[in-house]
Protein backbone atom coordinates (compact mmCIF):
# COMPACT_ATOMS: atom_id res chain seq x y z
CA UNK A 1 0.00 0.00 0.00
CA UNK A 2 1.45 3.36 -1.30
CA UNK A 3 0.94 6.27 1.71
CA UNK A 4 2.24 10.00 1.33
CA UNK A 5 3.76 11.69 4.38
CA UNK A 6 3.53 15.60 3.37
CA UNK A 7 6.06 18.66 4.78
CA UNK A 8 5.45 22.05 5.40
CA UNK A 9 9.07 24.09 5.61
CA UNK A 10 10.06 27.75 6.05
CA UNK A 11 11.01 29.18 3.33
CA UNK A 12 13.36 31.66 5.40
CA UNK A 13 17.42 32.01 4.61
CA UNK A 14 19.89 29.21 4.84
CA UNK A 15 21.55 28.28 8.39
CA UNK A 16 24.49 26.94 8.79
CA UNK A 17 25.26 23.60 10.26
CA UNK A 18 24.71 22.17 13.31
CA UNK A 19 26.57 19.64 15.19
CA UNK A 20 28.49 18.19 11.88
CA UNK A 21 31.89 18.28 12.96
CA UNK A 22 35.40 18.38 11.35
CA UNK A 23 38.23 20.98 10.99
CA UNK A 24 38.69 23.08 8.17
CA UNK A 25 41.01 23.70 5.81
CA UNK A 26 43.85 25.84 6.03
CA UNK A 27 43.16 29.46 4.53
CA UNK A 28 39.28 29.38 5.82
CA UNK A 29 39.99 30.40 9.43
CA UNK A 30 39.10 33.96 8.22
CA UNK A 31 35.31 32.87 8.44
CA UNK A 32 35.56 31.03 11.49
CA UNK A 33 34.63 32.29 14.79
CA UNK A 34 37.54 31.90 17.40
CA UNK A 35 36.51 29.53 20.23
CA UNK A 36 37.25 31.09 23.53
CA UNK A 37 40.80 29.62 24.98
CA UNK A 38 41.15 26.65 27.95
CA UNK A 39 43.19 29.44 29.55
CA UNK A 40 41.86 31.26 32.50
CA UNK A 41 43.06 34.59 33.04
CA UNK A 42 45.00 35.26 36.42
CA UNK A 43 43.93 38.39 38.45
CA UNK A 44 45.76 41.28 38.36
CA UNK A 45 46.75 43.59 41.73
CA UNK A 46 43.90 45.75 40.55
CA UNK A 47 41.41 43.30 40.91
CA UNK A 48 39.85 43.45 44.31
CA UNK A 49 39.72 40.41 47.10
CA UNK A 50 36.41 39.59 48.75
CA UNK A 51 35.54 41.36 51.84
CA UNK A 52 33.65 40.42 55.17
CA UNK A 53 30.81 41.53 53.81
CA UNK A 54 30.57 39.34 51.11
CA UNK A 55 27.60 36.93 51.46
CA UNK A 56 28.59 33.18 50.49
CA UNK A 57 26.62 31.18 48.53
CA UNK A 58 23.82 29.31 49.70
CA UNK A 59 22.69 25.85 48.54
CA UNK A 60 19.88 27.65 46.57
CA UNK A 61 22.65 29.46 44.81
CA UNK A 62 23.62 25.96 43.23
CA UNK A 63 21.52 24.94 40.23
CA UNK A 64 21.91 21.34 38.90
CA UNK A 65 21.40 20.88 34.94
CA UNK A 66 19.39 17.83 33.88
CA UNK A 67 21.21 15.48 31.53
CA UNK A 68 18.73 12.71 30.51
CA UNK A 69 20.70 11.74 27.13
CA UNK A 70 19.09 9.28 25.43
CA UNK A 71 16.37 8.38 28.53
CA UNK A 72 12.83 8.75 28.58
CA UNK A 73 11.91 7.63 31.69
CA UNK A 74 13.32 7.56 35.34
CA UNK A 75 15.63 9.65 36.86
CA UNK A 76 18.62 11.49 35.12
CA UNK A 77 21.64 10.51 36.55
CA UNK A 78 22.80 13.95 37.35
CA UNK A 79 20.14 15.89 39.38
CA UNK A 80 18.08 12.45 39.71
CA UNK A 81 14.74 14.34 38.26
CA UNK A 82 12.59 12.85 36.08
CA UNK A 83 13.27 12.15 32.44
CA UNK A 84 9.65 11.30 31.59
CA UNK A 85 7.46 8.32 32.58
CA UNK A 86 6.40 5.51 29.94
CA UNK A 87 2.80 4.23 29.00
CA UNK A 88 0.80 1.91 30.70
CA UNK A 89 1.70 -1.25 30.23
CA UNK A 90 5.26 -0.84 30.08
CA UNK A 91 8.28 -0.70 33.22
CA UNK A 92 11.10 1.72 32.63
CA UNK A 93 14.29 0.00 32.90
CA UNK A 94 17.84 0.94 34.87
CA UNK A 95 19.12 2.56 31.41
CA UNK A 96 16.02 4.77 31.34
CA UNK A 97 14.40 2.95 28.66
CA UNK A 98 10.80 1.69 28.66
CA UNK A 99 9.17 -2.36 27.76
CA UNK A 100 6.33 -4.05 28.47
CA UNK A 101 5.67 -4.89 32.00
CA UNK A 102 6.81 -8.53 33.07
CA UNK A 103 8.31 -9.23 29.86
CA UNK A 104 10.16 -12.31 29.43
CA UNK A 105 12.55 -13.04 26.16
CA UNK A 106 11.39 -15.60 23.63
CA UNK A 107 14.41 -16.08 20.90
CA UNK A 108 13.44 -20.01 20.44
CA UNK A 109 13.80 -20.52 16.69
CA UNK A 110 15.82 -17.56 16.02
CA UNK A 111 19.63 -17.30 15.79
CA UNK A 112 19.29 -13.22 14.98
CA UNK A 113 16.86 -10.31 15.33
CA UNK A 114 14.66 -9.12 17.86
CA UNK A 115 12.22 -11.77 19.53
CA UNK A 116 8.70 -11.75 19.40
CA UNK A 117 7.67 -10.89 22.65
CA UNK A 118 10.30 -8.44 23.81
CA UNK A 119 11.23 -6.99 20.92
CA UNK A 120 15.44 -7.87 22.61
CA UNK A 121 18.06 -8.97 19.68
CA UNK A 122 18.57 -12.59 19.77
CA UNK A 123 22.29 -13.12 19.10
CA UNK A 124 24.85 -11.73 16.31
CA UNK A 125 25.76 -13.04 12.61
CA UNK A 126 29.04 -14.29 12.06
CA UNK A 127 31.20 -11.86 10.00
CA UNK A 128 30.07 -11.53 6.01
CA UNK A 129 26.16 -12.74 7.32
CA UNK A 130 23.42 -10.96 7.59
CA UNK A 131 19.90 -11.50 9.68
CA UNK A 132 17.10 -12.17 7.01
CA UNK A 133 13.13 -11.74 8.03
CA UNK A 134 13.02 -15.39 9.67
CA UNK A 135 16.04 -14.37 12.29
CA UNK A 136 18.05 -16.91 10.57
CA UNK A 137 21.63 -16.00 9.60
CA UNK A 138 22.58 -15.77 5.82
CA UNK A 139 25.54 -15.30 3.64
CA UNK A 140 26.01 -12.02 2.36
CA UNK A 141 26.58 -12.07 -1.20
CA UNK A 142 27.24 -9.03 -4.05
CA UNK A 143 25.01 -8.67 -6.40
CA UNK A 144 25.82 -5.50 -8.82
CA UNK A 145 25.21 -4.25 -11.98
CA UNK A 146 26.00 -1.22 -13.92
CA UNK A 147 26.74 0.81 -11.15
CA UNK A 148 23.95 -0.71 -9.05
CA UNK A 149 23.83 -2.96 -5.52
CA UNK A 150 20.93 -5.29 -4.31
CA UNK A 151 20.11 -4.57 -0.51
CA UNK A 152 18.09 -7.57 0.71
CA UNK A 153 15.30 -6.91 3.15
CA UNK A 154 16.27 -8.22 6.79
CA UNK A 155 16.81 -7.34 9.87
CA UNK A 156 20.39 -5.72 11.81
CA UNK A 157 20.93 -3.66 14.89
CA UNK A 158 20.90 0.12 14.51
CA UNK A 159 23.08 2.90 16.37
CA UNK A 160 26.31 3.31 18.60
CA UNK A 161 27.69 0.10 20.72
CA UNK A 162 27.87 1.05 24.78
CA UNK A 163 31.16 1.30 24.26
CA UNK A 164 31.65 3.31 21.29
CA UNK A 165 33.48 6.31 21.34
CA UNK A 166 33.59 9.53 21.46
CA UNK A 167 29.45 8.61 22.98
CA UNK A 168 26.72 10.57 21.53
CA UNK A 169 22.95 10.02 22.99
CA UNK A 170 21.82 10.75 19.72
CA UNK A 171 22.78 7.41 18.29
CA UNK A 172 21.49 5.72 21.00
CA UNK A 173 19.94 3.24 21.85
CA UNK A 174 21.26 0.66 20.13
CA UNK A 175 17.41 -0.63 18.84
CA UNK A 176 16.36 -3.71 16.17
CA UNK A 177 14.99 -2.53 12.91
CA UNK A 178 13.56 -4.39 10.50
CA UNK A 179 13.38 -3.87 6.72
CA UNK A 180 10.41 -5.27 5.24
CA UNK A 181 11.63 -4.58 1.49
CA UNK A 182 14.71 -5.26 -0.52
CA UNK A 183 16.23 -2.80 -2.79
CA UNK A 184 18.92 -1.48 -4.72
CA UNK A 185 21.26 1.13 -4.45
CA UNK A 186 23.96 3.31 -5.98
CA UNK A 187 27.35 1.26 -5.67
CA UNK A 188 29.05 4.63 -5.42
CA UNK A 189 27.87 8.45 -4.89
CA UNK A 190 26.07 10.17 -7.59
CA UNK A 191 29.27 11.52 -9.40
CA UNK A 192 29.18 15.03 -10.37
CA UNK A 193 29.29 13.45 -14.83
CA UNK A 194 26.06 11.82 -13.75
CA UNK A 195 24.62 15.26 -12.24
CA UNK A 196 25.74 17.07 -15.63
CA UNK A 197 23.38 14.65 -17.40
CA UNK A 198 20.11 15.98 -16.07
CA UNK A 199 20.50 19.39 -14.03
CA UNK A 200 22.91 21.97 -16.43
CA UNK A 201 24.00 24.11 -13.04
CA UNK A 202 26.98 21.83 -11.46
CA UNK A 203 27.40 23.27 -7.72
CA UNK A 204 30.11 21.57 -6.93
CA UNK A 205 33.35 22.86 -5.16
CA UNK A 206 35.77 20.35 -6.45
CA UNK A 207 35.08 20.59 -9.98
CA UNK A 208 38.17 19.89 -10.35
CA UNK A 209 38.58 16.58 -9.13
CA UNK A 210 36.43 15.42 -12.45
CA UNK A 211 33.35 13.98 -13.80
CA UNK A 212 34.63 10.95 -11.30
CA UNK A 213 33.85 12.70 -8.39
CA UNK A 214 31.12 13.07 -6.22
CA UNK A 215 28.61 15.71 -7.05
CA UNK A 216 28.45 17.69 -3.86
CA UNK A 217 27.38 21.60 -2.67
CA UNK A 218 23.89 20.53 -3.26
CA UNK A 219 20.94 21.42 -0.47
CA UNK A 220 18.41 18.73 0.22
CA UNK A 221 15.62 20.07 -2.32
CA UNK A 222 18.00 19.33 -5.04
CA UNK A 223 18.78 15.99 -3.78
CA UNK A 224 15.23 15.38 -4.53
CA UNK A 225 15.05 16.62 -7.46
CA UNK A 226 17.84 14.80 -9.10
CA UNK A 227 15.65 11.63 -8.22
CA UNK A 228 12.79 12.75 -9.34
CA UNK A 229 14.50 13.56 -12.82
CA UNK A 230 16.55 10.19 -12.78
CA UNK A 231 12.74 8.75 -12.39
CA UNK A 232 11.61 10.69 -15.50
CA UNK A 233 14.79 10.11 -17.80
CA UNK A 234 14.15 6.21 -17.02
CA UNK A 235 10.03 6.07 -17.57
CA UNK A 236 9.29 5.93 -13.92
CA UNK A 237 7.27 7.07 -11.32
CA UNK A 238 8.08 10.09 -9.46
CA UNK A 239 8.59 9.28 -5.56
CA UNK A 240 8.61 12.95 -4.55
CA UNK A 241 6.06 15.98 -5.43
CA UNK A 242 6.99 19.26 -4.99
CA UNK A 243 5.12 22.20 -4.80
CA UNK A 244 5.79 26.17 -4.89
CA UNK A 245 9.24 25.99 -5.70
CA UNK A 246 11.55 28.97 -6.34
CA UNK A 247 15.45 29.38 -7.16
CA UNK A 248 17.77 27.37 -9.62
CA UNK A 249 18.83 24.06 -9.44
CA UNK A 250 22.39 23.80 -8.88
CA UNK A 251 22.73 27.39 -8.94
CA UNK A 252 25.70 29.32 -7.56
CA UNK A 253 29.10 28.15 -6.16
CA UNK A 254 29.03 27.14 -1.97
CA UNK A 255 31.84 28.69 0.15
CA UNK A 256 33.97 25.90 2.50
CA UNK A 257 32.46 27.87 5.11
CA UNK A 258 29.41 29.97 4.43
CA UNK A 259 26.35 28.61 3.23
CA UNK A 260 25.44 29.50 -0.34
CA UNK A 261 28.41 31.53 -0.70
CA UNK A 262 28.42 32.85 -3.82
CA UNK A 263 25.08 32.62 -4.30
CA UNK A 264 22.15 34.95 -3.76
CA UNK A 265 19.34 33.93 -1.37
CA UNK A 266 16.72 34.60 -3.55
CA UNK A 267 18.37 32.15 -5.96
CA UNK A 268 19.04 29.24 -3.57
CA UNK A 269 16.68 26.64 -4.88
CA UNK A 270 13.49 25.51 -2.15
CA UNK A 271 10.05 24.54 -2.06
CA UNK A 272 7.20 25.40 0.55
CA UNK A 273 6.77 21.55 0.33
CA UNK A 274 7.77 17.92 -0.46
CA UNK A 275 5.80 14.96 -0.57
CA UNK A 276 6.72 11.55 -0.32
CA UNK A 277 4.56 8.60 -2.10
CA UNK A 278 6.23 5.94 0.18
CA UNK A 279 8.86 3.04 0.34
CA UNK A 280 6.67 0.78 -2.74
CA UNK A 281 7.00 3.94 -5.00
CA UNK A 282 8.89 2.08 -7.90
CA UNK A 283 10.90 5.54 -9.11
CA UNK A 284 14.51 6.72 -7.49
CA UNK A 285 14.55 7.97 -4.34
CA UNK A 286 16.80 9.27 -1.24
CA UNK A 287 17.34 5.78 1.42
CA UNK A 288 15.42 6.26 4.66
CA UNK A 289 18.37 6.92 7.65
CA UNK A 290 17.44 3.26 8.84
CA UNK A 291 17.83 1.58 5.22
CA UNK A 292 21.08 3.58 4.85
CA UNK A 293 22.27 2.23 7.78
CA UNK A 294 21.18 -1.43 7.26
CA UNK A 295 23.16 -1.08 3.53
CA UNK A 296 26.45 0.64 4.81
CA UNK A 297 26.80 -2.22 7.62
CA UNK A 298 26.04 -4.94 5.60
CA UNK A 299 26.42 -7.16 8.38
CA UNK A 300 28.92 -6.04 10.47
CA UNK A 301 27.90 -4.75 14.07
CA UNK A 302 31.68 -3.06 14.28
CA UNK A 303 31.79 0.78 13.88
CA UNK A 304 33.04 0.20 10.64
CA UNK A 305 33.15 -2.53 7.92
CA UNK A 306 36.71 -2.59 7.41
CA UNK A 307 40.05 -0.34 8.20
CA UNK A 308 39.40 3.07 7.78
CA UNK A 309 42.44 3.63 5.73
CA UNK A 310 41.80 0.87 3.16
CA UNK A 311 37.56 2.04 2.99
CA UNK A 312 37.25 6.04 3.42
CA UNK A 313 38.59 9.71 2.64
CA UNK A 314 38.39 11.73 5.56
CA UNK A 315 40.37 14.68 7.43
CA UNK A 316 43.57 12.75 7.88
CA UNK A 317 43.87 11.21 4.52
CA UNK A 318 42.10 13.64 2.11
CA UNK A 319 44.44 16.85 1.51
CA UNK A 320 41.44 18.32 2.15
CA UNK A 321 39.19 17.86 -1.26
CA UNK A 322 37.23 14.99 -2.59
CA UNK A 323 38.07 12.03 -4.27
CA UNK A 324 37.28 9.86 -7.46
CA UNK A 325 34.44 7.44 -6.56
CA UNK A 326 34.68 3.61 -6.41
CA UNK A 327 38.90 3.59 -5.02
CA UNK A 328 38.66 2.71 -1.87
CA UNK A 329 37.50 -1.00 -0.65
CA UNK A 330 33.73 -2.21 -0.71
CA UNK A 331 31.46 -3.14 2.17
CA UNK A 332 30.03 -7.02 1.86
CA UNK A 333 27.11 -6.02 -0.24
CA UNK A 334 29.62 -4.09 -2.74
CA UNK A 335 28.94 -0.37 -1.74
CA UNK A 336 31.68 2.14 -1.79
CA UNK A 337 32.63 4.77 -0.52
CA UNK A 338 29.28 5.20 2.10
CA UNK A 339 32.02 5.99 4.51
CA UNK A 340 33.94 8.93 4.02
CA UNK A 341 34.37 11.43 0.85
CA UNK A 342 31.35 12.89 1.14
CA UNK A 343 27.86 12.27 3.45
CA UNK A 344 24.77 11.69 1.98
CA UNK A 345 21.25 12.88 2.68
CA UNK A 346 18.94 10.70 3.95
CA UNK A 347 14.84 11.08 3.96
CA UNK A 348 14.67 11.56 7.14
CA UNK A 349 14.01 14.41 9.56
CA UNK A 350 16.50 14.82 12.34
CA UNK A 351 15.48 13.51 16.07
CA UNK A 352 17.98 13.68 18.31
CA UNK A 353 15.86 11.75 20.72
CA UNK A 354 14.37 9.41 17.76
CA UNK A 355 15.54 6.37 18.67
CA UNK A 356 14.40 5.93 21.81
CA UNK A 357 10.78 5.88 20.39
CA UNK A 358 12.47 2.80 18.35
CA UNK A 359 13.86 0.97 21.87
CA UNK A 360 12.22 -2.30 21.54
CA UNK A 361 11.92 -2.40 17.56
CA UNK A 362 10.89 -0.70 14.46
CA UNK A 363 9.72 -1.67 11.38
CA UNK A 364 10.41 0.25 8.15
CA UNK A 365 10.83 3.73 9.93
CA UNK A 366 10.83 6.96 8.23
CA UNK A 367 11.84 9.05 11.36
CA UNK A 368 10.28 12.04 12.81
CA UNK A 369 6.76 13.56 11.36
CA UNK A 370 8.42 16.79 11.38
CA UNK A 371 11.67 18.94 11.79
CA UNK A 372 14.44 21.62 11.19
CA UNK A 373 16.88 19.60 9.74
CA UNK A 374 17.64 16.32 7.30
CA UNK A 375 19.72 13.50 8.38
CA UNK A 376 23.23 13.25 6.44
CA UNK A 377 25.28 10.27 7.03
CA UNK A 378 28.48 8.56 6.02
CA UNK A 379 31.26 11.02 7.03
CA UNK A 380 33.36 13.34 4.67
CA UNK A 381 37.13 14.21 3.70
CA UNK A 382 36.71 17.35 6.31
CA UNK A 383 35.44 14.89 8.71
CA UNK A 384 38.23 13.67 11.69
CA UNK A 385 38.53 9.77 11.53
CA UNK A 386 36.99 8.91 15.18
CA UNK A 387 34.09 10.58 13.93
CA UNK A 388 33.68 8.40 10.15
CA UNK A 389 31.47 5.53 11.51
CA UNK A 390 28.68 3.53 10.79
CA UNK A 391 26.27 5.11 13.53
CA UNK A 392 27.08 8.82 13.36
CA UNK A 393 24.41 10.92 12.71
CA UNK A 394 24.94 14.77 11.17
CA UNK A 395 22.13 17.36 9.84
CA UNK A 396 21.61 20.22 7.61
CA UNK A 397 18.92 22.09 7.15
CA UNK A 398 17.40 21.22 3.76
CA UNK A 399 18.25 24.20 2.21
CA UNK A 400 21.57 24.44 3.31
CA UNK A 401 24.67 23.99 0.56
CA UNK A 402 28.10 22.69 2.06
CA UNK A 403 31.02 21.16 0.03
CA UNK A 404 30.78 17.82 2.17
CA UNK A 405 27.85 16.88 0.80
CA UNK A 406 26.05 14.15 -1.51
CA UNK A 407 24.14 11.64 -2.62
CA UNK A 408 23.12 8.37 -3.26
CA UNK A 409 20.14 6.85 -4.53
CA UNK A 410 17.80 4.07 -3.96
CA UNK A 411 15.20 1.98 -5.48
CA UNK A 412 12.71 -0.05 -3.85
CA UNK A 413 12.42 -3.80 -5.75
CA UNK A 414 9.53 -5.45 -7.13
Amino acid sequence: MIFAITIVISCGGSKPPTDVTGELPPGDASDVDVPPTDVDVPPTDADVPPTDTDVPPTDTDTVCIQNCGDRVCGPDPVCELSCGTCPEGQTCTSDGQCEPLGCEEDCSGLECGPDPVCGKWCGDCADNKGCDLEGKCVTLNKDCTDGWCVIPAGQFEMGALDDEEPYDFRQRPRHPVTITRSFSMMETEVTQGQWNELVSENPSHHKSCGDDCPVEGINWFEAVYYANALSEKLGLENCYTLEDCSGTVGSGIPGDVSPGAGTPDSEVYRCASVTFKGLDCAGYRLPTEAEWEYAARAGTTEPRYGDIEAIAWHEENSSYKTHPVGTKAANAWGLRDVLGNVFEFAWDWMGANYYSTCATGCTDPLGPDSGTDRVIRGGAWIITAPLVRLAVRGHYAPDFRFSNVGIRLVRTLP
